[in-house]
């Protein structure tokens, strides 16, 4: 009983933190575009989610927890690729070649490390800032029409960690002058249909 209850608190936290609602360590997430999963609670607890990406619209970001993490599966539009590309002079680690945790085994042609992603249009990772474990704020609008200051003027879209100042784009990777060491980290995951992947696995099982 005692478990179960020490589980569910864990999964509130999470959907708090996820939800932008308030918790120790998290700056929040924009409401737009935003909404949760849940996993089944077995397969949560084993630490392997199959997700059915059709539920994910294009242009929308999904959050669920794994692992006491929270990934993020954002399902990028054409557009939101051409954001992406462009301002590599600007990041700290374009290609993602910095450490493991940043990479992935079938990173293997320059647009997988720098789209970060088997196919380009759905990210897959841990959306917890490198830095102190914040959750950024994921503002996918470039410039400031829709973020006014809060964002700078040449801000190309992705997530931004108001906590301390840094900025990931909608690839997770880090700009230069961002507190934060690393890209956000990639999670083991598998693709096992057009519309499915599992997350925990990676082909090698």
């Amino acid at each position: 009983m005692e478990e179960r209850a020490q589980d569910e608190a864990r999964r509130r936290f999470l959907w708090a933190a996820a939800s932008g609602l308030g918790a120790v360590g998290v700056c929040g997430m924009a409401v737009p575009f935003i909404k949760s999963m849940t996993p089944a609670a077995d397969t949560e607890a084993a630490g392997i989610i199959e997700v059915d990406l059709s539920e994910v619209p294009p242009g929308e970001l999904r959050v669920l927890p794994w692992r006491g993490r929270i990934v993020g599966i954002l399902h990028r539009t054409p557009e939101m690729l051409k954001q992406i590309e462009g301002h590599d002079d600007k990041l700290k680690d374009p290609e993602s070649r910095k450490n493991a945790r940043v990479q992935a085994p079938w990173m293997k042609t320059r647009e997988q490390r720098i789209y970060r992603s088997m196919r380009p249009e759905f990210f897959i990772a841990d959306i917890v800032c490198t830095h102190l474990g914040c959750i950024p704020v994921f503002k996918p609008t470039p410039g400031q029409k829709d973020w006014g200051d809060t964002v700078p003027k040449w801000w190309p879209g992705g997530w931004h960690c108001p906590c301390h100042g840094s900025y990931f784009d909608l690839a997770g990777r880090v700009f230069k002058g961002s507190p934060a060491p690393d890209n956000l980290y990639m999670v083991p995951h598998r693709y096992v249909s057009d519309t499915r992947v599992v997350i925990g696995e990676t082909e090698e099982g």
